[in-house]
């Protein structure tokens, strides 16, 4: 290990999380930090959901959101009174404790599981490294905030939903699975997420010094069980 692998600085790593990931990994596992990667992650989904609900047209975002609920025609003036009173300002305060709240927990339930997976394999790490591995892996999410922003600017009439606000999922890609147990999957599902879930199975397998697959068979387990859950449940 050189000494430019273990002098990184904050700007040389976020380069290296994109660019050479074994790098950034090695840096990241003699300075385990996580706020400053999270806080990325977390400002670039406000900014996202700042700008989407800014020019939103409100009156048409109703109507789609409660085509997209399938509401009982027999409900729909009831439902559509009750979503009238919500504002802008209301909205962005949902979506921005939402984007928060997601972020960190999404962080901290990997960091949990890294770290018990890791303990019962005999690692010597703590859980701050596997804290600091899940927000450094989260950055991929910033790319999909700025998908998202260039989306909402290709819609200047505000009349884009919020289930095809990013690009990347599989729905918008072209895979809807529309009328399957897997529809709901396919509009979760990101490039992003495969990118970020991607740089987990690398990095936990470089510090453990484990295979590839093994490595994928622990990461992906928790999001097959969940994905799993949803289709079963839809």
């Amino acid at each position: 290990m050189n000494d430019n692998t273990t002098q990184q600085s904050f700007g040389q790593k976020v380069v290296n999380i994109y660019a050479a990931p074994a790098e950034a990994f090695a840096a990241i596992m003699l300075a385990p930090s996580w706020l400053a990667p999270l806080s990325m992650v977390m400002l670039s989904g406000l900014a996202a959901t700042g700008y989407y609900f800014s020019g939103l047209d409100m009156a048409w975002w109703v109507d789609d959101t409660l085509r997209q609920a399938n509401i009982e025609p027999s409900e729909l003036d009831t439902a559509r009174d009750a979503m009238g009173g919500m504002t802008r300002g209301m909205l962005f305060g949902f979506g921005a404790i939402s984007t928060v709240l997601f972020s960190f927990l999404l962080a901290l339930v990997q960091a949990m599981y890294m770290s018990l997976a890791a303990a019962i394999m005999g690692s010597v790490y703590k859980f701050k490294h596997w804290m600091a591995l899940a927000s450094w892996t989260s950055l991929p999410y910033v790319i999909g905030a700025i998908a998202m922003v260039v989306n909402i600017a290709l819609h200047p009439s505000g009349q884009l939903s919020s289930y095809d606000l990013d690009p990347t999922s599989l729905a918008a890609l072209g895979l809807t699975l529309a009328g399957t147990s897997f529809e709901a999957i396919a509009k979760s599902v990101t490039l992003t997420l495969l990118w970020a879930v991607g740089l987990l199975i690398l990095g936990f397998s470089q510090w453990l010094q484990i295979s590839l697959s093994k490595s994928a068979a622990i990461i992906t387990t928790p999001y097959l069980l969940v994905f799993g859950a949803v289709a079963a449940l839809s």
